[in-house]
């Protein structure tokens, strides 16, 4: 045991954590006033961070499960730049083997984002694994950043956490990129697990400011085809929520251009179109076919790419409706970007009470949509915000 005031080591919490897992997973659910739930959620993030020392870019999170336990426990360091969450992107993770006596420390993918296209199926499986082979050709070049100790010992095989019959489990070991794997019975020194940790942690900072590495996210939605309209779409007027406080180990919401303006634009053309669909369908079941053709999609529209919205469209009464589409693969969407026409377009006296803005969420799966009708009275009636995000420097004269 540790001295008096003397913090604990992660080789200490990992033994105890090691210990007594089982009999704290056959409670079946979570517990603040479990001494395993703190070591996971607080003790072992707590010497990550303190080995990692100040870095605005890094979060890191433990988890036992939500209400339910997970098999294991995991405990993962996200850079903002590319998550702040488990879900999405890629990043270092200590996982543990379903029996607790095995850990590895890998780079892998938030397996969620993969499910939320594909399902759990094979379909999963086969797009994780060319994901994960795929990140691994494009960085393999960024692993000569690691001491050749590390190197040799890196894996670029699937982990093993026996979860052959457990899809989490299994998708875990799927989605690993790089890894490192201990015994817990005979764990390196302190100083050698945090040697590997921080040598993990090099080679994430090195994948997330690579300017070669494509995101992600385009691994995900490569495949991807547009979203079909269903008679279950839910449609609802848009309703403002309340801004949640800001966690303090949470990005400002913004995240690199550079990584993913590619897979935004995807998503983006796969919102307008699911919308352009929608807007169609609505008309035929009318019986307005008449208005049903005259309805453009203004980026497959030659004589007006940009107008300054995505969709012309109509009500069944015939009034027009310029609608611009904002997607999103989140359930939430709490902010979008309006380009300095779009804005314009909005406000003119002459467009105002017909420009909408379409706000899919969860585009991927089965998106929702929230229509904001005439956002410049939303604004002039202070109910909404608007500000300039960006200026333009021109370099000519």
């Amino acid at each position: 045991m540790p001295k008096v005031d003397e913090e604990p080591t992660l080789t200490q919490l990992l033994t105890e954590l090691s210990n007594g897992w089982n009999s704290y997973w056959l409670t079946k659910k979570t517990s603040a006033d479990n001494s395993i739930h703190d070591l996971v959620l607080t003790e072992i993030p707590k010497v990550l961070k303190s080995w990692a020392g100040p870095n605005s870019k890094l979060k890191f999170q433990g988890s036992d499960g939500q209400g339910n336990l997970v098999r294991t426990p995991w405990v993962a360091t996200f850079n903002l730049d590319i998550t702040s969450s488990a879900t999405k992107g890629f990043y270092p993770v200590y996982l543990f083997r379903d029996n607790m006596k095995e850990m590895v420390l890998e780079i892998g993918f938030g397996s969620t984002q993969f499910e939320e296209v594909y399902g759990t199926g094979k379909k999963f499986f086969d797009e994780l694994q060319k994901a994960v082979l795929v990140m691994q050709n494009s960085s393999s070049h960024l692993l000569e950043v690691l001491d050749k100790p590390i190197r040799a010992r890196i894996s670029l095989k699937p982990t093993v956490l026996n979860g052959s019959s457990d899809f989490k489990l299994k998708s875990y070991e799927m989605c690993s990129i790089y890894s490192l794997h201990y015994s817990l019975d005979k764990l390196p020194s302190e100083n050698d697990l945090k040697y590997d940790y921080m040598q993990i942690l090099k080679l994430y900072d090195s994948m997330a400011n690579s300017v070669v590495l494509p995101s992600e996210e385009e691994y995900v939605l490569e495949q991807t085809e547009s979203p079909k309209v269903i008679d279950f779409t839910e449609v609802e007027d848009f309703i403002p929520v309340t801004k949640k406080k800001r966690d303090s180990n949470s990005s400002n919401g913004q995240t690199s251009n550079r990584r993913y303006s590619k897979a935004s634009q995807k998503i983006g053309n796969l919102g307008e179109e699911f919308i352009y669909n929608y807007e169609r369908k609505i008309l035929l079941e009318g019986n307005r076919p008449d208005l049903a053709e005259q309805v453009i999609w203004h980026a497959n529209f030659p004589p007006n790419r940009t107008p300054g919205w995505d969709i012309t469209s109509y009500d069944l009464n015939g009034v027009k409706r310029l609608i611009e589409v904002k997607s999103s693969t989140g359930k939430n969407i709490s902010s979008v970007v309006l380009t300095s026409k779009e804005w314009k377009m909005a406000q003119e006296a002459a467009n105002a009470e017909f420009y909408y803005i379409y706000l899919v969420s969860t585009v991927l799966s089965k998106p929702k949509i929230q229509i904001l009708k005439n956002p410049k009275e939303w604004v002039s009636s202070g109910k909404l915000n608007i500000q300039s995000d960006a200026y333009l420097l021109e370099l000519t004269n």
